[in-house]
């Protein structure tokens, strides 16, 4: 392992060493050379731009080389026990450590952008040496571990189930990604299409359900800037992916939320407020299916949720249904009217976007 003294610098002898090594081995090559690479990300901080960008590079031609290669390995029914095992503990390692260096890279230029912000650090948003450009360069590392999960590599586990670490290794960077203000921008529009593809097949292949409804409840009481972007994400799961039913789990999240809890967490009820109607808009006979969970809030206290389940329902109401189907579904909707338009101090308000009602062409009620 590279040792780092102090007053002394790493250098990139190791690393040389472990580019040879790919040379003759390939990716297995990490099983012996994992600790250098360990190394880099312990000294992050302190190393050198340019080492971390060779080993960014270097490290996303190991997993390259190594997605292009599984496919023969893993229809190899001669393979050996030792040689899947040594094929699985390469994965292991070579995934970790460039998930871990993404994160790294991550986490920098999240302190350079909050150095802008505070107008400390107006060199830092020159490009470091080689024109090299962070926002640029995470799309291409999504796309390769996007492209690594579409492979059945759960055959190099025993009895082909997938451990749950690994794909919370790599689903983990997605939402790490996610929580930086930034990715709302409109050029980070590729990275936020990579990471929801990535997301989309975890969720398809690997069982990912449960841990992104989790996470996505949670990310929307602490990140006000995610609640569109998660809209987006969420509709194309449900659309392109044909998971609908993470519409009705996070749905389900949110209709269980208590008053009290609604009250504690304001920031939190906004976002759950946003991403509802915002929902609405995108996909509303699909969340249409769900809203009966919802319908508790319009006799609850907190106005967000009441005015954000009769945007929601107007959106339904507007785009999705007509004749029988209208008639049926605004019945309880009228029963809450009167109730859900007040504040609990008894005084009306006027912040619901436009009843489902009133907002009809005129005459198509009759």
């Amino acid at each position: 392992m590279m040792q780092k003294e102090e007053g002394t610098v790493i250098g990139a002898v190791p690393l040389v060493a472990f580019q040879a090594a790919f040379r003759a081995q390939g990716p297995l090559a990490m099983l012996e050379h994992f600790d250098t690479i360990y190394s880099i990300l312990h000294h992050f901080r302190s190393i050198d731009p340019g080492l971390k960008e060779d080993t960014l590079e270097f490290l996303i031609k190991v997993v390259s080389r190594h997605s292009q290669e599984l496919p023969a390995i893993l229809d190899d029914t001669t393979l050996s026990e030792s040689d899947r095992n040594a094929h699985l503990n390469a994965l292991k390692m070579n995934c970790y450590a460039l998930i871990r260096l993404l994160e790294s890279f991550e986490t920098s230029q999240t302190n350079l952008v909050d150095l802008d912000l505070g107008g400390k650090g107006k060199k830092t948003r020159t490009k470091a040496a080689h024109g090299f450009d962070w926002e640029e360069e995470r799309q291409p590392i999504l796309q390769l571990l996007t492209q690594l999960l579409q492979l059945d590599i759960r055959h190099l586990w025993k009895h082909s189930i997938i451990e749950e670490e690994f794909v919370s290794l790599v689903t983990g960077c997605c939402y790490r990604l996610l929580e930086n203000p930034t990715i709302s921008h409109q050029k980070n529009r590729p990275t936020r299409d990579a990471i929801t593809h990535l997301l989309g097949v975890a969720l398809t292949r690997y069982n990912h359900m449960l841990s992104a409804t989790v996470k996505i409840i949670q990310m929307l009481q602490h990140f006000e800037h995610l609640a569109p972007v998660l809209v987006a994400a969420v509709s194309l799961w449900a659309t392109d992916y044909g998971m609908k039913s993470i519409v009705g789990e996070i749905v389900r999240e949110i209709g269980q939320k208590c008053p009290q809890e609604l009250s504690r967490d304001p920031s939190g009820t906004k976002g759950f407020a946003a991403f509802l109607t915002e929902l609405a808009e995108r996909v509303p006979a699909i969340l249409m299916s769900s809203m009966c969970i919802l319908l508790d809030h319009l006799d609850g206290e907190n106005y967000v949720m009441r005015n954000a389940v009769l945007a929601a329902m107007a959106e339904m109401v507007l785009q999705v249904l007509n004749g029988d189907q209208l008639e049926a579904a605004t019945a309880p909707l009228l029963h809450h009217q009167g109730q859900a338009d007040r504040e609990p101090g008894g005084k009306a308000v006027s912040t619901v976007p436009h009843s489902p009602v009133s907002a009809l062409p005129e005459g198509s009620l009759s």
